[in-house]
Formats: structure tokens, C-alpha cells, sequence
């Protein structure tokens, strides 16, 4: 199978599971191809081949900024505008109010989540996320988040309406997924039991209904005076 062609025939006669797969891989693989990756030569002089996961948190423990982790690629991520923390700040605050007592915590910001999507591993630094249930001392990152949120900005708005949208589907304990507009008052919500298809809203007198943890929030609340 070396032409065209041909490979459009095989593509089309795979199953339709094997067909969304597919799909989403090259949507993935599309996606990362937007990142800018650390220059090798700054985490492993001489050497070539991918970063293992081990290499990966031995990196980071020693660099000024952070990064994350795709399938043995190291890509740093920008700075955030005040505005982005805002937002990510008062939804992390009503998580953990409500969250208070449940045996749920919510994490902002610097704590990773760890997946595995196909054979590939991916390390990510959600915007928020909540957890349930005990999460060993010794383990370094979060496995089994219900509910993760981003917060969109100009330099990952992309990478998170596609590839992490993608690939967060792959954490089994998932499920809820929100993406949260900056600039403009719009949340998209993706529910596992809702077949990961979009609900968006766009007006500030709506509510988010997160089924995850049972707690509504005006969009109101989120934008506040933005």
C-alpha cells in the first residue's frame, strides 16, 4: 500500500470504531504540529529520540518554566494574562467552596494531569480540575480528574478546543470537560454521558450546569465585571 489511492480505499473500509480513531489521530497529530517545541539540545545535549516520561519530570524539576508533555515532545507554555487567572481563580474558589467536606478537591494551575492515549503518554497543567477519592503521596500527577476546565488564551485557544479536547477523552474517571472564553462571556461544555458533544453558552444570564459535582454557576459569576 503505497499510493493514495490506495490508502483512501483501506482508510475507508476500516470499521467505524477503528475509522474514528483514525480520525482523531490525525486531528491530533494536525494539532501538535501547531506547538513549538523546547529546542532539544536544552534538556538532552547530544542526543536524539524522545524524551521518556522519567527524563520529562527530571527536566521540568529544574526548569524556570513549564512544560508539557506529548508523547515524548516537550513543548513550553506561555505566560497568561491576569485577565485568564481571574477567571480560572473564581471558578477554582467556587469548586472548592462547594467541593468543601465531599472528599473532592479542586487544583489550579501547576498540578499536572498524566493520560495515555493509544500508546502514547501525555502530561498536561490543567487550569482547574477536581478530583475525587485519595490520591497517593508518591504519585506526581493527578490520573483520574472528574471534571477539568481551561481557560482559553490567544497562544492555546487551539490546542485546547482540539487536541486536549481529544485526547482528555482518554481519562476514563473524565466526566466533564469546559473550555471558559477569555474575552468574550462563552463556555463550551463536553459530557461523557452526553457522547462528548458541545453545549455552549453565550450569555451572561445563562448557568453552567456541572453534573460532575452538582454545582451551577451563573456565567455571571465567572466573568464577574471582565
Amino acid at each position: 500500500m503505497t499510493t493514495l489511492p490506495e490508502i483512501q480505499k483501506a482508510v475507508l473500509n476500516l470499521p467505524q470504531l477503528e475509522f474514528t480513531r483514525l480520525a482523531e489521530w490525525v486531528e491530533r497529530l494536525s494539532e501538535n504540529r501547531l506547538r513549538v517545541a523546547e529546542p532539544r539540545p536544552a534538556y538532552r545535549a547530544g542526543e536524539l529520540g524522545p524524551m521518556t516520561v522519567e527524563e520529562y519530570q527530571a527536566f521540568e524539576a529544574a526548569s524556570r518554566n513549564r512544560h508539557e508533555y506529548l508523547a515524548g515532545e516537550v513543548f513550553a507554555m506561555s505566560g497568561a494574562h491576569p485577565r485568564h487567572n481571574r477567571i480560572a481563580g473564581r471558578l477554582y474558589r467556587a469548586f472548592g467552596g462547594h467541593l468543601d467536606g465531599t472528599g473532592c478537591e479542586a487544583y489550579m494551575g501547576d498540578v499536572q494531569v498524566k493520560l495515555r492515549a493509544n500508546r502514547d503518554d501525555y502530561i498536561y497543567y490543567p487550569d482547574v480540575m477536581v478530583v475525587c477519592g485519595r490520591i497517593p503521596s508518591e504519585q506526581p500527577f493527578i490520573t483520574n480528574p472528574k471534571l477539568i476546565v481551561e481557560v482559553l488564551s490567544r497562544s492555546t485557544a487551539s490546542v485546547d478546543r482540539h487536541e486536549k479536547r481529544l485526547n482528555y477523552r482518554w481519562i476514563t474517571a473524565l466526566e466533564e470537560y469546559v473550555i471558559v472564553a477569555q474575552r468574550i462571556a462563552e463556555v463550551t461544555v463536553y459530557r461523557r454521558d452526553g457522547d462528548w458533544q458541545p453545549k455552549v453558552l453565550k450569555s451572561l444570564d445563562a448557568t453552567l450546569e456541572l453534573c460532575s459535582i452538582g454545582l451551577a454557576i451563573p456565567l455571571a459569576q465567572i466573568y464577574d465585571s471582565e
